[in-house]
């Protein structure tokens, strides 16, 4: 069999078997750019990162291939992260690791000249892949309260009457609400995609690319703002149906057209401050490619089909891992006690289904109990049986603020608990108007307590692969402030070290 034939025959093997590996998580990852309008542009990444590595491949001709063993190690890593985010239930983890594969591949057949010529192909991969739920959360309440605001500000400019509370713009004939779709995530990681693209493409010098890919940062989220500012101009002149439908998508485009030469004037602006250089006669041309001596097709074989042993290794334990988790017993939160010692619960309060689908909760409890002599408090406990195709518990540092409270200072408290080592749970003071409330609340699995979600994460993913169990709930106790905040903090601690010991039936250890 001819050289070259041998070569392709084991290579179609090899990408086979990467494909066996990483079937489930492309699928997912499609299946993501499918269902979520935030990330419909990553059909066009992989094109795209296509084409940037076939312009490359002059270049790639050109580079002496000597492939290095620190490729191997690379390869070793992404599938150690993959079997983690796969048994762990994160899907971030399974999707980084396919393109550390790509890396590691690409380091071990043909070394660092060809692993430095498609860098830029490989890193651009990354924008294809949607942000971990844990920092979309972190990034998309702040962007939903930041647009509110300033849609405010530029209505009340306008002279539009509007009353903003959180997330929501109260106008006079109806109320915006700037969900996730307005965040302007969306519009940020288009523009990014379409900035770095630009600056690749119309300017040669890597400051003035990174700057233009940092600018489109800010355009996206004041543009967003100011799409708010023309929505709510529409309807106070035109009514609500100027936030739906036609007029909310065509509007959506415009301000993405908008941000768009906003990025294309800035760089000319830029170009007038820093002009070309001009170029000069004697640029290093590229060198002719370097074969790889002494037994290159030999070694290229047993390159080609170590990689290919360890992806069939890798696939068959990743795909031989039971899908199912560890089945546990609990009581229902619909069983809590309504009476727990003096205090007394309230009827229980039923969230819509739109929420509960928010929430992505199994079972939940949200009821108020109060004393004889005090005022009510407020417990929610969100239980999730499985989180391994995404779901994430809320924290209320970004709930809470979406429906108006402002958050006024955080902290962490420890409680002593009468039988059982004390816990360290978040504090949390928030203010709406004149209103003040005291918020407790913890991230709870397997018996164990946890203040930091990213530490819950982390939990989340040993337990995966020790128990092959992802279940978990968020607990939160909310305190209204009346006489002062240090009566409202020992009303909470004292109903916590109360409840706590119930929890047990309803949340598995």
């Amino acid at each position: 069999m001819p050289k070259h034939i041998r070569i392709l025959a084991l290579l179609a093997v090899f990408v086979g078997c990467l494909a066996l590996l990483y079937h489930d998580v492309v699928a997912r990852l499609v299946t993501d750019w499918i269902i979520d309008e935030n990330y419909s542009h990553g059909f066009l990444i992989v094109p795209v990162a296509l084409y940037l590595a076939w312009e490359r491949r002059h270049r790639l001709q050109a580079a002496p291939r000597r492939p290095s063993n620190f490729g191997i190690a690379l390869v070793l890593l992404s599938i150690a992260i993959l079997i983690a985010g796969e048994l762990g239930a994160e899907l971030f983890l399974t999707r980084i690791s396919l393109l550390g594969t790509l890396a590691g591949v690409v380091l071990f057949l043909c070394g660092w000249h060809w692993l430095k010529i498609l860098a830029f192909p490989l890193a651009f991969l990354i924008l294809m892949i949607p942000i971990p739920s844990i920092i979309f959360n972190q990034i998309a309440f702040p962007l939903q309260l930041f647009a509110a605001r300033l849609g405010e500000i530029s209505l009340l400019a306008f002279g539009v009457p509007v009353l903003r509370e959180g997330n929501l713009i109260i106008l006079a004939t109806t109320t915006l609400e700037v969900v996730d779709a307005c965040s302007g995530i969306r519009s940020l990681v288009s523009l990014l995609t379409l900035a770095i693209l630009y600056g690749y493409f119309m300017e040669r010098r890597p400051g003035l690319r990174v700057a233009i890919a940092v600018a489109a940062i800010p355009i996206a989220i004041f543009t967003n703002g100011f799409r708010l500012f023309g929505t709510g101009v529409g309807v106070h002149y035109y009514g609500p149906q100027a936030a739906e439908d036609f007029f909310h998508t065509f509007s959506g485009w415009i301000i993405f057209v908008t941000a768009s030469v906003l990025i294309v004037v800035l760089h000319r602006l830029l170009l007038v401050v820093f002009p070309l250089p001009s170029k000069t006669e004697n640029e290093e041309q590229p060198k002719r490619g370097v074969a790889e001596e002494n037994g290159g097709a030999e070694r290229l074989y047993a390159r080609i089909g170590l990689l290919t042993i360890f992806l069939i290794i890798s696939g068959i334990y990743v795909h031989g891992t039971p899908a199912s988790e560890a089945v546990t017993v609990r009581a229902p939160l619909s069983a809590f006690p309504a009476q727990i010692g003096n205090w007394r619960g309230q009827p229980t309060l039923q969230f819509s289904d739109k929420i509960v689908a928010t929430l992505g909760v199994t079972d939940y409890l949200s009821q108020y109990y109060r004393k004889p002599d005090g005022p009510p408090v407020h417990l929610y406990v969100g239980y999730y049986q499985s989180q391994r195709h995404g779901e994430t518990m809320h924290s209320p540092k970004n709930c809470l603020p979406g429906s108006g409270w402002q958050p006024v200072a955080t902290g962490r408290i420890i409680i002593p608990l009468a039988n059982g080592a004390p816990i360290e749970v978040n504090r949390y003071l928030i203010q709406k108007g004149t209103e003040k409330q005291l918020v407790l609340y913890w991230y709870q699995s397997h018996g164990r307590v946890v203040a930091s979600e990213y530490w819950a994460k982390v939990h989340l993913v040993w337990d995966a692969i020790r128990l092959n169990r992802t279940d978990g709930a968020l607990v939160r106790v909310i305190s209204p402030i009346a006489a002062s905040e240090e009566a409202a903090e020992r009303q909470a601690v004292e109903f916590v070290k109360m409840f706590f010991p119930h929890l047990s039936r309803h949340l598995p250890v």
